[in-house]
């Protein structure tokens, strides 16, 4: 059985084709079975706790976030994916976008989802571009050792 990975066709599609948005924290690995190996398997099988729901079903929490994506214990992540028996399922990597550290519902509040979405996505851009000019400038200080 294979699983089928769709391009990325931009948010407004991607928001659309998905069931289920939610705000989700980290919380520990799901132990594997290690007598069991599934080719094509999720990357990260990690037990969440579900902080807001954008879109969707609301589960009882904590539940387990499926997903091609390295994920973190600690860490928030937007997901956009479906809901099942098992949990949340996001197996395309951009479906499952980093948050930073400390997230307040209250950015959220009152917002359609829409306005939440870019709240969310404006906040990892932010995160993207702290962490790209500290990368520049160790990069640069590291070149200075190979200057003559």
């Amino acid at each position: 059985m294979a699983r089928v990975i769709a391009p990325f066709l931009g948010w407004q599609q991607l928001k659309d084709s998905s069931p289920d948005i939610a705000v989700v924290y980290c919380c520990q690995p799901t132990p594997l079975n290690p007598n069991i190996m599934v080719v094509g398997a999720a990357k990260s099988d990690f037990q969440v706790q579900v902080i807001s729901v954008l879109k969707g079903t609301n589960n009882a929490s904590p539940v387990r976030l499926q997903t091609d994506r390295e994920l973190c214990s600690g860490k928030n992540y937007l997901v956009f994916g479906y809901c099942n028996d098992s949990g949340y399922c996001a197996y395309e990597e951009y479906r499952v976008v980093p948050m930073d550290r400390f997230f307040s519902t209250n950015l959220l509040a009152g917002k359609n989802l829409d306005d939440q979405i870019q709240i969310l996505l404006q906040r990892r851009l932010d995160d993207l571009n702290r962490q790209m000019q500290q990368e520049q400038e160790e990069k640069q200080r590291l070149e200075e050792a190979f200057e003559k």
